[in-house]
């Protein structure tokens, strides 16, 4: 695959990730690979073996979907024939759980790894969020 179609393919999938994400949490795991790993700020690291575990968490009521959200400043990295790393900045809004209050925004770097499973499609096996301020 051209390097160029690989970087295509990889930000398609990150940015696919924020789109189902506007949904819900639960459209999030055909994304996934079931080893996934992510790491949120403070401290919170998710696995499907954590309590609560990423599945958990995604398919949680207490999921609060994105309201929009902007990448910037991308970089793709191939790790491999099988696997690379997507990083860059992202500005996030998520409606807030009182109604009387603001939107949630926030800006935090990213970097998430993606893999080729055995049926020939790339899954993220691993995500974390930086913040920036």
């Amino acid at each position: 695959m051209a390097t160029r179609e690989f970087r295509h393919l990889i930000e398609d999938l990150e940015e696919e990730t924020w789109q189902v994400l506007q949904r819900s949490g639960a459209a999030m795991i055909p994304y996934l690979a079931n080893d996934c790993v992510m790491q949120f700020p403070l401290g919170m690291k998710l696995t499907r073996d954590t309590v609560p575990s990423v599945q958990d968490i995604l398919h949680s009521s207490a999921f609060v979907p994105w309201k929009s959200y902007r990448m910037s400043k991308i970089d793709v990295t191939p790790v491999g024939k099988d696997g690379a790393v997507i990083s860059y900045l992202v500005q996030a809004t998520r409606v807030a759980a009182d109604p009387k209050d603001e939107d949630v925004t926030f800006e935090a770097l990213c970097c998430s790894v993606w893999r080729m499973n055995e049926d020939g499609k790339f899954k993220m096996c691993f995500h974390q969020q930086s913040l920036t301020t």
